[in-house]
């Protein structure tokens, strides 16, 4: 990632902090999540929301 403020750092932290905590209360819950594809909705089932994003975080 190029260099980002501290300040930017921080709230991209939040927001990812955010967003898995919204994910895992959705598959705790048993809801799918809605992503944008193509510029369309899509519902993806939320342990595999986790696992992409699980596998994306070890590639960095």
């Amino acid at each position: 990632m190029k260099y980002l403020s501290k300040q930017t750092e921080l709230m991209h932290k939040a927001l990812e902090e955010a967003v898995t905590k919204a994910i895992e209360e959705h598959r705790r819950l048993g809801l799918p999540v809605v992503i944008a594809k193509n510029g369309r909705p899509v519902l993806i089932d939320a342990k595999e929301v986790l696992t992409a994003r699980e596998k994306r975080a070890q590639s960095s």
